[in-house]
């Protein structure tokens, strides 16, 4: 009888489970044969365990059943049959579970992480909104004296220059507030519907003039109409944040940013996806999961509040849609949103928790 190939696999692994293969052929004691079957099972556990892929698993069973018939040419297999099956199940049968709670495990702790995730964009919110309110006030007593002042100033004199100063820092701070409460408060109880596409072109026009000449803008509108429940003025600052983020990523660098629209089906129902995805920087691990965090950036002091993409992931929970994000170091980023589709612009009523209008 020829030699066998040498195994792939002549580590601890490989030799543990042709020694309980041969353990359970020739057990004369039922004890034996149950402790093989033990080991099988603790076997399968330890494959996953060092994340050993099934078709890896596969090779060892053939391994361990070439060597047996190796090392026993004249043995019948209707002798073994039996005794070989057993083991060999049983060790599947421990990769299959110990693989699924496995899974659970991982989906468990994605689950806990958007948990908590939601828990503190609602305490930030929460306290968000009680901050914008009292600045608010303190912002229109500035703004309000400071018009009075000016009027009582010449408009060449140097006063009336710094005040134009003071104001337009004012104006700004004013617009940080307004982008506040829209991360924090409620979504309004008079939503239409809105035929995405359309909306994004008209967005578009906005953006083109707005963002650098060195940045490609595409949109890839579906060959069909994508009605949602919305506010106009809530999809287009999603749309805006989104496409704004992008070319930050981008910098001063040529680069690209492709939007694109498609109806989809999922679990939840039927569903719009909007797809913004860009070819600047991308962000590493660390940074990804705090991406939706209100006031964390790594922009330069100055260049972002923090606010842009918190407000865009409260928008689109409001909107009882969900929100993705992938992206890699140095390879950009990709964002994914799908919010339930109407199926007749006619209707009015908010979606349903499947995601599908009544």
């Amino acid at each position: 009888m020829p030699e066998p190939k040498a195994p792939q696999h002549t580590g601890e692994l490989g030799q543990r489970y042709t020694e309980l293969l041969h353990r359970a052929v020739f057990a004369k004691n039922p004890l034996v044969s149950e402790a093989a079957l033990a080991e099988a099972a603790d076997l399968g556990r330890t494959l996953i365990a060092r994340a050993v892929p099934l078709e890896e698993v596969g090779e060892l069973h053939h391994e361990a059943l070439i060597q047996l018939a190796h090392d026993h040419p004249d043995l019948p297999l209707s002798q073994v049959a039996g005794q070989i099956t057993a083991p060999l199940m049983e060790a599947y049968m421990a990769y299959s579970l110990a693989f699924r709670e496995q899974l659970e495990r991982r989906a468990e702790a994605i689950v806990n992480a958007r948990l908590e995730q939601s828990r503190r964009l609602e305490a930030i919110g929460t306290l968000a909104a009680g901050i914008a309110h009292d600045f608010n006030n303190i912002l229109g007593a500035i703004l309000g004296f400071s018009e009075l002042l000016g009027d009582e100033l010449p408009a060449d004199s140097a006063g009336r220059h710094h005040l134009a100063y003071i104001q337009q820092a004012s104006f700004r701070a004013r617009d940080l507030i307004a982008r506040m409460l829209t991360f924090a408060r409620a979504m309004a109880d008079t939503p239409s519907a809105v035929e995405l596409v359309s909306l994004t072109e008209e967005t578009f026009k906005l953006l083109r003039v707005s963002l650098p000449a060195t940045i490609q803008l595409a949109f890839a509108p579906p060959n069909r109409d994508a009605w949602v429940l919305a506010e106009p003025s809530q999809l287009q600052q999603i749309v805006m944040n989104l496409c704004i983020n992008a070319a930050d990523a981008i910098g001063d660098q040529p680069g690209s940013i492709q939007v694109a629209i498609q109806p989809i089906a999922t679990a939840a129902g039927a569903m719009i996806r909007l797809r913004v995805e860009d070819d600047g920087e991308g962000m590493n691990d660390e940074t990804l999961e705090r991406v939706f965090d209100p006031f964390f950036t790594t922009k330069a002091p100055g260049k972002g509040s923090g606010l842009g993409l918190s407000v865009v992931h409260g928008l689109v929970t409001k909107l009882q849609g969900t929100i993705e994000v992938e992206s890699t170091l140095g390879s950009g980023t990709r964002f994914l949103i799908d919010l339930p589709r109407l199926s007749h612009p006619d209707t009015t009523a908010p979606p349903t928790a499947t995601g599908e209008a009544p």
